[in-house]
């Protein structure tokens, strides 16, 4: 994913969708995807937001909150891949941050 190279088969709206898919089936969440336009550095850029959400205590009827958060500025990267994909690592690293700490052992 994070190559250089053209790794894509030519239809990134397709290859995002895949991504996109299997993460909220390995993290057992749905993502959220916004953009704006706003001004960053003298220039307009989009801004990116990613949101993990998740039902509480797997109940959906109990209400869903937002497991993980996210922004990147798009003029950062050359493809919508590249957005995507960067918006998801710094996910899955929250949500592993969110996990760990849910399981360590608390100190006395």
């Amino acid at each position: 994913m994070g190559s250089k190279h053209a790794l894509s088969n030519g239809n990134e709206p397709e290859e995002v969708t895949d991504l996109l898919s299997a993460f909220e089936l390995q993290n057992k969440c749905k993502i959220t995807l916004t953009v704006s336009v706003e001004l960053h550095k003298g220039y307009l850029d989009s801004r990116w937001e990613a949101e993990a959400i998740g039902s509480q205590a797997g109940e959906p009827e109990r209400g869903y909150l937002v497991l993980a958060s996210v922004r990147v500025w798009g003029g950062d990267y050359k493809t919508l891949m590249g957005v995507v994909s960067r918006l998801l690592y710094a996910l899955d690293f929250q949500l592993a941050l969110n996990e760990f700490d849910s399981v360590s052992p608390k100190k006395a």
